[in-house]
């Protein structure tokens, strides 16, 4: 039995190449990130865990974050690192 699976439209571009005006809007969206992170009181001396220590991450958010919203809050990010990914990579 076929199965037709709807497709959907998506703004922006399909090419994962950058065009030469993206890297300085690149740069600047990096450094508001970084300058715009909430810092978390550190009761108990819990953070950094510890090396080889046991996290879980709960629902689909965690390996597929959503980056933005439909209507007004849409984005077109060439790249994103979801939370998993970014743990992952920290060690």
């Amino acid at each position: 039995m076929a199965r037709t699976i709807k497709t959907r439209t998506l703004s922006g571009t399909n090419s994962a190449a950058p065009r030469a005006y993206e890297a300085p809007h690149a740069q600047l969206a990096r450094r508001a990130a970084a300058e715009g992170v909430v810092l978390l009181k550190n009761e108990g001396g819990l953070l950094p865990l510890a090396a080889g220590s046991r996290l879980a991450l709960f629902g689909a958010g965690a390996s597929k974050t959503i980056k933005g919203g439909t209507g007004s809050g849409d984005v077109n990010e060439r790249g994103s690192v979801s939370i998993w990914q970014g743990l992952a990579d920290a060690g």
